[in-house]
C-alpha cells in the first residue's frame, strides 16, 4: 500500500530527502489519515420519464496530498534555497518514499507553502503535492533482450502484470532478415499485433499505448504495415507468443489505484 505519513524519508526527482538533512514528519496525533484512492465523480445521463439516470462512467481528479518535511538540524537561507529549487519544479517528477520504492507518485508543488519555525532556525515546511493522474505506478521494467534470430515457431514470452489496470508495453524490435513479426497474447483471447513488410536489420519501436511506430529507416512509415490490435496486457500472467526472426524487448510499468 502506497501509505505516505509513515515514512521518515523520501526521494524526489531522483534526489534523497538525506542530501537536505530533510525528514518527512506527521503532526496528527492518534492515528494517520490519507487518501486511500483517487477521488472520482459519475458520470450519468438523465432521461426524461425515467427515475434511473443512464449510468457513463466516472470522472476521476488527480491525486493530492500534503507534507511537512522537518530540518533535522537548524536551517539556514541558503539550506531554504536548495530545499526550494529542489522541491519546487515546473514539471511532473517522479516521488517515492523509503520502504516502498517501486510506488511512484509523478507530482508537482502547488498552492501556498509555508515554513512553521520557533525564530530559531529551527522548523519544518508544509508543501502540497499534485500528482499527473489518480494513479500510483512501479517502476519501469524492461525485459531480457530475446535474441529469436533463429526462430521459425512461436516463442512463448510471459510477462506478469501486477497492477490494477491493463498495461500496454512499449516494444523494441531489430528484424532479422525480410518478413513479419506477430506477436499474439494468448491470454487476452489470442489477440494479436503483426507488422509486416520490414527490412533486414529494421529497429522499430512501438508504443501500444500512444499507438505509435518508430523505425529508423528514414522517410518511411510502419502504420499501414500494422494488422490486429495492439499488444495490451490483463492483470496476470500474460503468455505472449512470438513469431518471426529478430530480437525483441519490452518496457512496461505497473499502474496502481493506490
Amino acid at each position: 500500500m502506497s501509505t505516505i505519513k509513515d515514512s521518515l524519508y523520501f526521494n524526489y526527482n531522483g534526489i534523497s530527502s538525506r542530501d537536505f538533512g530533510l525528514i518527512h514528519i506527521s503532526t496528527d496525533s492518534g492515528m494517520y489519515e490519507e487518501t486511500l484512492v483517487g477521488s472520482r465523480e459519475l458520470r450519468e445521463t438523465k432521461v426524461a420519464g425515467n427515475d434511473k439516470p443512464y449510468f457513463k462512467g466516472f470522472d476521476s481528479s488527480p491525486r493530492e496530498f500534503d507534507m511537512k518535511i522537518a530540518f533535522e538540524e537548524d536551517f539556514t537561507d541558503e539550506s531554504l534555497n536548495e530545499v526550494v529549487l529542489w522541491l519546487f519544479q515546473d514539471n511532473y517528477k517522479p516521488l517515492f518514499f523509503e520502504g516502498k520504492e517501486d510506488k511512484l507518485f509523478y507530482c508537482i508543488a502547488v498552492s501556498d507553502s509555508n515554513i512553521v519555525h520557533n525564530g530559531m532556525k529551527q522548523g519544518y515546511i508544509t508543501i502540497s503535492m499534485r500528482c499527473d493522474s489518480p494513479y500510483v505506478y512501479s517502476n519501469i521494467y524492461t525485459s531480457t533482450e530475446y535474441d529469436l534470430s533463429t526462430n521459425t515457431v512461436a516463442f512463448p514470452i510471459t510477462i506478469e502484470n501486477k497492477g490494477h489496470f491493463n498495461m500496454f508495453p512499449e516494444i523494441s524490435i531489430r528484424k532479422i532478415g525480410v518478413g513479419n513479426i506477430t506477436i499474439t497474447n494468448v491470454s487476452n483471447s489470442g489477440e494479436i499485433f503483426e507488422i509486416r513488410d520490414l527490412a533486414d536489420s529494421e529497429e522499430v519501436y512501438i508504443n501500444s499505448e500512444k499507438e505509435t511506430i518508430e523505425t529508423d529507416i528514414i522517410g518511411v512509415y510502419r502504420y499501414d504495415k500494422v494488422i490486429g490490435n495492439y499488444l495490451e496486457l490483463p492483470y496476470g500472467v500474460n503468455i505472449i507468443n512470438v513469431i518471426g526472426k529478430c530480437i525483441i524487448q519490452f518496457r512496461y510499468q505497473y499502474k496502481y489505484k493506490f
